[in-house]
């Protein structure tokens, strides 16, 4: 299964951060609310949580206004949204406009990168599609975006050991996020960023360069996978 990290070693080398997760401010599917996220967030100690809401983006105020609230200044709180493709769903970080629905992925990708953004695969294995493929003919699929997200809360174990496998075989760029709902799903899958993340533009830059591995918490304990 991997092994146990050091604690210490991540706090003070790395950061952790839940990529994906949903408020029920915004996002109707979901029964979190924003201050119990950030509270649980802060309890299982996590450096960062980006908030993503079906083409919704919380307004910098926003933000700003729950980090008060919540006396919060400690944990990173950033934004991005999660739109509906041809290929799958996909997050989208670094783009601050409403997406329209039923836009062609290739459109959406444009949009996104032309303001300098990166477009995420989510959940790419999720009800076992694509599970047992080989990872080679995933390519063409996963050519339109930046990265995807290997470990994901609502994928089954199996598929997000496929999830893993095809990371490593095709060398591309993975995160995990939790897909959080509910209080109980924050932190259970993670990104490790290796630099330090202070806002946004950080983020992005980071996951492009690829220097971010996926993470699964098991039993309260993260471990690498």
């Amino acid at each position: 299964m991997g092994y146990f990290i050091d604690t210490e070693v991540l706090e003070r080398q790395t950061m952790l951060v839940d990529t994906h997760i949903h408020t029920n401010r915004y996002s109707s599917c979901s029964i979190l609310n924003p201050v119990d996220l950030v509270y649980q967030a802060l309890k299982l100690k996590l450096s960062g949580i980006v908030i993503v809401e079906h083409y919704k983006i919380w307004a910098e105020e926003e933000i700003e206004e729950l980090k008060r609230e919540t006396d919060s200044n400690e944990l990173l709180i950033l934004r991005g949204q999660e739109v509906s493709s041809s290929i799958g769903h996909l997050l989208v970080f670094g783009y601050y406009e409403k997406l329209q629905e039923n836009l062609r992925v290739e459109e959406i990708v444009d949009r996104v990168h032309n303001e300098g953004g990166i477009v995420i695969l989510a959940h790419p294995f999720r009800y076992g599609n694509s599970v047992g493929e080989n990872p080679e003919k995933l390519k063409t699929r996963f050519a339109y975006v930046d990265g995807i997200e290997v470990f994901n809360a609502n994928q089954s174990e199996k598929e997000n050991e496929y999830g893993k496998k095809v990371w490593n075989t095709l060398g591309i760029v993975g995160i995990g996020g939790s897909d959080a709902h509910s209080i109980e799903m924050v932190g259970k899958c993670l990104t490790q960023f290796y630099n330090v993340i202070r806002d946004e533009d950080d983020l992005i830059a980071e996951i492009k360069a690829g220097r971010c591995k996926p993470m699964i918490q098991n039993h309260n304990k993260i471990v690498e996978e």
